[in-house]
Parts: C-alpha cells; sequence; structure tokens
C-alpha cells in the first residue's frame, strides 16, 4: 500500500510540473506555442498581433508581423541598410540596442525555424533601472517579416530561457500564407 502511495505521489508532482503548452494561431497565419500559464495582453505593444503575458512571474510574448513590401518600399529610400532579410534584421536590432543599457548580446544565429529563414540572439541588459532578458527571432514568411519576442527580468533567465526558446522554435506559419506559397509552386 505505501508504495502505491508513494507512486500517486511522484505522479502528481510530476504533472504539477508538467510544462503544458497552448497552440495559438493569429488569424490563420501563424500559429506560436505558449506556456499555459501565459494570458492574452492588450497594451504589450501596439503594432503586435500576438501579446501574452504573466505578469505576476513577469514574463511576456509579442509576435510583430510587418508585409515585406512596406519594409522593401522604406528601405529603398535609404542607403543605411539593405531591402533585404539582412536590412530587416539590421534596423531592429539596431533598435534593441539603442533602447536598452549596458546591453549584452549574444552573437546572431542564422537559422531555420519550421522551414522559415530566420535570425535568433538573446540579450541582457537594463531599461531604466530594470535588468531584463531576451529571447529575439526575426523571421523570413512568404510574404511578411515577423518578430517575436519573449522577456522577462534577468534574474528569472535560469528559470524561463528553456521555455523562451521554445516559443520561438515553435513559430509556423499556417493557413493562407502556406497555402499561397503551395500554390505557386
Amino acid at each position: 500500500m505505501k508504495k502505491i502511495l508513494a507512486l500517486c505521489l511522484v505522479a502528481l508532482l510530476l504533472s504539477c510540473n508538467a510544462k503544458e503548452v497552448q497552440t495559438v494561431t493569429i488569424k490563420n497565419q501563424y500559429s506560436v506555442q505558449l506556456p499555459d500559464f501565459l494570458s492574452k495582453a492588450k497594451d504589450l505593444h501596439q503594432d503586435a498581433s500576438l501579446q501574452y503575458q504573466n505578469a505576476l512571474r513577469e514574463f511576456y510574448v509579442v509576435v510583430i508581423d510587418e508585409p515585406k513590401k512596406e519594409f522593401y518600399a522604406i528601405a529603398e529610400t535609404t542607403e543605411d541598410f539593405p531591402a533585404d532579410f539582412n536590412g530587416y534584421h539590421q534596423i531592429l536590432k539596431n533598435g534593441l540596442e539603442e533602447g536598452i543599457q549596458d546591453i549584452q548580446i549574444t552573437p546572431t544565429k542564422d537559422t531555420q525555424i519550421n522551414g522559415l529563414k530566420a535570425k535568433t540572439f538573446s540579450l541582457t541588459g537594463e531599461i531604466g533601472t530594470i535588468p531584463v532578458y531576451y529571447e529575439v527571432a526575426y523571421v523570413e514568411g512568404k510574404d511578411k517579416f515577423y518578430q517575436i519576442v519573449t522577456w522577462t527580468l534577468k534574474d528569472n533567465k535560469e528559470k524561463y530561457a528553456e521555455q523562451m526558446q521554445n516559443i520561438v522554435s515553435s513559430f509556423k506559419e499556417t493557413g493562407t500564407a502556406r497555402s499561397n506559397d503551395r500554390s505557386k509552386k
């Protein structure tokens, strides 16, 4: 009997520590898997198509999608950055560097996320007097560029870094975006 109770207790503890996720799909355009302790938010970023948070845990995620054509039109008016995915990465990363003090950035990694070209990096720094940790990915989709930005307090880095990386790596273009790609092949 004691063995059965001990096994039940272990199973209960393991289920409480399980990292449950929810798949969120936005406008039949993309999906991302988020920890189930996050809930919808409305005021993290005015241009974000996805905003989730847990304010008590100081854990946040936004996804911003932008039509490539709009970026190309702006890029063609300047020589500061190229009108391509590298230029998109360059201008956004520069913006982050300007907005965060005492910044330490990992080298950008050129990779693929579910078949899409991506650039990922992490950073620590301070916003005002608040020490922060970010996991960031810029992704090139069929007709859009995406920014996937997750952040927490620097003290929570070890606690949430894996979940933040999992969010980034779960990103997928879905529905219309992918079917448009297939119809042109």
